[in-house]
């Protein structure tokens, strides 16, 4: 299981350097990360549902869409496996 160690390692080496503009779901991935770090390690059940839904969109769309869809994937998913500690 992911922790909050595991969320911000990983956003601060794979993800906040990245640039995703014009995509609105990375953009939401981001905010939740975020909100989980600076909460130490919660997220509301509204911003739960809204980072299920960027999972659920970013699955669903073509891997080369953008080139950081993986590293926002990957943490969306930790912070997703965080959040069930």
């Amino acid at each position: 299981m992911s922790t909050l160690r595991d969320v911000d390692r990983w956003y601060r080496e794979r993800i906040a350097g990245l640039l995703n503009a014009g995509d609105p779901v990375a953009s939401r991935v981001r905010a939740s990360a975020l909100a989980f770090l600076s909460s130490g390690g919660t997220l509301t059940s509204v911003q739960r549902w809204m980072l299920a839904a960027a999972i659920e969109e970013m699955e669903q769309r073509p891997r080369d869409t953008y080139p950081h869809s993986a590293e926002m994937l990957h943490l969306a998913r930790l912070v997703t496996d965080a959040c069930r500690r």
